[in-house]
């Protein structure tokens, strides 16, 4: 028998010519949920037409499911999802929070759900000066800015047995600058310095005019700190926030944030620092038709359920963990 007849050819498909990118996925918009019964108070936050406005209440009250309904009656009024921000403090919430508006309005396309460094390496990356930043600007992290600051003091301290040193910090300090307690005391001066808008010179000012020579001296280690920052082209996350709020109070860039959004809500508010406060009243202009939504609850007090009430009254109220905010513009 012939190899020929003994061996089966197999068969193989026709490969079709010109059916290559035929077929696509799509991606199919979730469908909607029902919404959630809300009570009195509540259905007062979501029909609120609009001016500043903090809600307060206790962990579990509800409060980010009445920021989402919030959101979805915004929507069905007409505002366009891409018109609202929704602002929170981690990658988790950020996600459940997208996740949730989604199902809510059942579109493919739900608002944008961020964290605030998140939203603000957006923003100083978009408007990143390329002659001096060729490369995008990097986050340092935690032990990143950790090593920097030792460094830096440690060669402060080098410089200083020399009698070089520019930065002269107190000499009870100074056996104390090669210490890793005294390292993180100074990257806490620097981080809270920064949220509070303070630059060098303005604390330098402030210690002067409450006679405090080491806040002097930790006014010349930020400056220095922030010279060797720019020239490695990194930032860390309290700076990150501070140049962003720099750039949301720019008239140019406050309008067009203003274009950009109609709305602005914040998730766990009472979380927020001095700098996202600023932030968020860069990005609220003049406040006009600007609410701020949110819950938070008042220390030592029972708080069964949700609290409308007015945003400038109740910052001054100390507020627990547990506490979540909301913060929008009427459209």
């Amino acid at each position: 028998m012939s190899s020929s007849s003994s061996t089966r050819r197999l068969s193989h498909p026709q490969v079709r010519q010109g059916t290559r990118g035929a077929y696509r996925l799509v991606r199919t918009p979730p469908a909607p949920v029902d919404p959630p019964r809300l009570d009195a108070r509540q259905r007062a936050v979501v029909d609120h037409p609009g001016g500043p406005l903090l809600v307060l209440a206790g962990p579990g009250t509800g409060k980010t499911t009445t920021l989402v309904e919030a959101v979805a009656a915004r929507i069905a009024k007409g505002t366009d999802p891409e018109r609202i921000l929704v602002l929170t403090f981690s990658r988790k919430a950020a996600v459940e929070l997208r996740d949730r508006m989604a199902l809510r309005i059942g579109a493919a396309s739900a608002p944008q759900a961020t964290t605030f460094h998140s939203f603000c390496y957006a923003l100083v990356r978009a408007h990143q000066d390329a002659d001096m930043f060729v490369e995008p600007l990097r986050l340092l992290s935690g032990p990143e800015q950790d090593v920097t600051v030792r460094e830096l003091l440690a060669g402060q301290a080098a410089l200083a047995q020399e009698g070089l040193a520019h930065v002269r910090w107190p000499d009870e300090l100074r056996a104390c600058l090669t210490t890793r307690g005294f390292a993180d005391e100074v990257r806490a001066v620097l981080a809270r310095s920064r949220e509070l808008g303070l630059g060098p010179d303005s604390l330098a000012a402030f210690a002067a005019r409450i006679g405090r020579p080491d806040w002097g001296a930790a006014a010349a280690f930020l400056a220095e700190y922030l010279d060797v920052l720019d020239m490695q082209g990194v930032l860390d996350y309290a700076e990150l926030v501070h140049r962003a709020v720099l750039l949301a109070q720019r008239p140019d860039v406050a309008d067009e944030l203003s274009a950009r959004y109609d709305a602005v809500f914040v998730d766990e508010y009472q979380d927020t620092d001095a700098a996202q406060v600023r932030l968020l009243g860069a990005l609220a202009g003049n406040g006009g038709g600007t609410p701020l939504r949110g819950g938070s609850r008042a220390r030592g007090t029972d708080v069964p359920g949700a609290d409308v009430r007015d945003s400038g009254a109740a910052r001054g109220s100390g507020v627990e963990q547990g506490a979540g905010v909301e913060r929008g513009s009427g459209a």
